[in-house]
């Protein structure tokens, strides 16, 4: 099997790990989680699952090496790190809970809909707005980048 790229491997790679310290970690302050499909189930074993189907698919679209455009490219690369980034950030507040077992107990006080909120929070204001403002960004490049005269050096 050839690698398509080492460097993006690294990064599919990475970002497996990530998400299996994510569950790991959670499992030690289920109380104060705060993972939507977590608080939907009530189910770790869903958890797992949707995570490992996820990796699964990361995986897929890495061997199959094929991507529509250089869009799809980008986003895929975007979804990898920000969402990489996302999870440590999510295995930092976990470490912090099982370091400070008080967090978890007045995390456990909130109700489903407050955790759900501020994780819903989190998430917009790290992940989703910049990944709109990048994808917008990308492609008003993508459409002018063919019409633009570069100063040869």
């Amino acid at each position: 099997m050839k690698l398509n790229s080492k460097l993006l491997f690294g990064v599919v790679v990475f970002f497996g790990i990530v998400n299996l310290l994510d569950v790991i970690t959670a499992m030690f302050i289920l109380p104060g989680e705060s993972n939507p499909i977590y608080l939907l189930t009530q189910s770790y074993i869903i958890l797992w699952l949707i995570k490992i189907l996820f990796v699964s698919l990361i995986l897929y679209v890495y061997f199959k090496n094929e991507y529509p455009s250089r869009f799809w490219l980008y986003s895929y690369i975007y979804i990898l790190i920000i969402g990489s980034i996302m999870i440590a950030f999510g295995i930092y507040s976990n470490v912090l809970g099982i370091l400070n077992p008080q967090i978890v107990e007045t995390a456990a006080t909130l109700s489903k809909g407050q955790k759900a909120s501020y994780y819903g929070q989190v998430v917009g204001l790290f992940m989703i707005i910049p990944y709109i403002i990048s994808m917008i960004s990308f492609k008003v490049y993508d459409i002018v980048e063919h019409k633009i005269k570069y100063k040869k050096q």
